[in-house]
């Protein structure tokens, strides 16, 4: 009965979001902007609640919370605001000369009634980034936020209802079985971040709408150390993204894959950073319980592990950790860890590493710390992945001017800045004619000796 009344629930305010879409309501270039408007004024007003969330879900060190999920959402706020009226301009294209007179034009155009599914390890970047995109292209807009982080859906809820009309933008909460009732429903654009089995679901019922849909994904993305790189600065560098959120990032370095004759090297300079750097005083905790015996099953009887601190189990605090002897047939390397941990392989030869990470199908990011531009060169062609960092990690995925997405296995589509609003909208042809001229070529009987001419003068 209850399974009843929300499936209901949903029916009616998909309808309701549909018929304020069909109306026009959320097409004028002001109503987009007030809108945006109204979003950055709630964000603002709960700084400290976002903060506050944030580190009750995930215990986020403000410093990350602040720069990944408040400050970063405000500036891709910022920068469509700025550059929406310019973005949304129709694009004149030229026209056949038989086309003439007329005036031919590219538009974006909405879809309609988006549904945005977002995850919890970023949850409240991860839920206004794509919502924000798709109120600037003109869309209504359902968006579910994972119930896993509780404290983060409860002010997403808040901040939403305080900034838009349900018609426009509705908030739906609850687990997996209210996630499967919103699939069900005929979206217009169905828009994902997780994993790659509840992607494939996500797809599915995507093709039995006829909708459209945007996976973004993760996998194991490599950090790949040759024998030419800096290895104090990779060291430094593929540790600070990889503890980033507790390592609970979709393009956070998965593993690294080091140069056989430098491994040592590394191994060395990693172990100085963990002297250095204490992420375990100052660092996300495991989301919950089923993710953290799941982490430590991947830990257990590993040995010369390089671990900095002590686990504390109580409070899913899980200690950051290096594993310096990996195979590449074990256990930890089979799926995406998603955590605190991280294995390091050994190879000896580009073909050998090409072979190797071809296995892994295609990432949301790669990582290569070399000096060789012909090994990077080589590696961007032969690996493909979402996005592409060289001598740092994460940087691709934090800048605005950048399509990110992944491509296979890691996903399709892409957001951030114009990549968003190219997502959310469809290019729609339009010609328009006036009603006097003449009409060359139509073709319509009587056809008379036009073939004729065609053949002479259209070659």
């Amino acid at each position: 009965m209850a399974k009843d009344k929300t499936e209901d629930k949903i029916d009616e305010l998909l309808e309701r979001q549909k018929t304020f879409f069909t109306d026009g309501g959320t097409r004028s270039y002001v109503f987009r902007i007030e809108a945006l408007e109204c979003l950055e004024n709630q964000l603002t007003d709960h700084r400290d609640d976002i903060l506050q969330a944030l580190a009750d879900d995930l215990g986020k060190p403000g410093m990350e919370a602040f720069v990944a999920e408040y400050h970063f959402l405000l500036e891709e706020l910022r920068l469509i605001k700025k550059s929406l009226r310019k973005w949304l301009k129709p694009k004149r294209v030229s026209s056949a000369f038989y086309l003439h007179p007329c005036r031919s034009e590219i538009r974006n155009e909405p879809f309609g009634a988006a549904l945005i599914m977002a995850p919890w390890n970023y949850p409240i970047q991860l839920s206004f980034s794509p919502l924000m995109a798709a109120i600037a292209a003109g869309n209504t807009v359902v968006l579910k936020p994972s119930e896993v982080s509780t404290a983060c859906e409860k002010l997403i809820v808040k901040i939403v209802q305080q900034s838009f009309s349900p018609e426009h933008v509705a908030v739906v909460t609850g687990d997996a079985d209210v996630a499967e009732a919103l699939l069900e429903r005929p979206f217009d654009f169905f828009f994902f971040t997780g994993s790659t089995a509840i992607g494939r679901i996500v797809a599915s019922k995507a093709v039995e709408q006829l909708a459209p849909c945007v996976l973004e994904l993760g996998g194991k993305c490599p950090a790949v150390v040759d024998q030419s790189a800096d290895l104090e600065v990779a060291a430094l560098r593929i540790l600070t993204g990889k503890f980033f959120n507790g390592g609970q990032t979709c393009f956070a370095p998965d593993f690294i894959a080091v140069h056989d004759s430098v491994k040592d090297q590394l191994i060395e300079e990693i172990r100085k950073v963990l002297d250095a750097v204490r992420w375990n005083g100052e660092m996300a905790h495991v989301i919950n319980s089923r993710q953290y015996d799941r982490l430590k099953k991947l830990t257990d009887g590993v040995a010369n592990m390089i671990q900095q601190g002590d686990d504390r189990e109580a409070s899913l605090e899980m200690a950051p950790r290096v594993m310096p002897d990996v195979g590449w047939e074990d256990e930890v390397m089979e799926e995406e860890i998603f955590g605190p941990i991280l294995p390091v392989v050994r190879f000896q030869s580009e073909a050998e590493l090409i072979q190797r990470l071809s296995n892994y199908g295609s990432p949301l990011a790669l990582y290569l710390f070399t000096n060789s531009d012909s090994f990077t060169q080589k590696m961007t062609t032969a690996i493909r992945s979402g996005g592409v960092c060289v001598n740092d990690t994460m940087k691709q995925g934090a800048h605005l001017k950048l399509p990110f997405g992944g491509v296979g296995e890691s996903g399709y589509g892409r957001y951030r800045g114009r990549s968003g609003l190219e997502t959310f909208t469809y290019q729609r042809g339009v010609v328009k004619k006036p009603t006097w001229g003449p009409d060359w070529f139509d073709p319509r009987p009587p056809y008379g000796d036009k073939l004729k001419w065609l053949k002479r003068f259209l070659r």
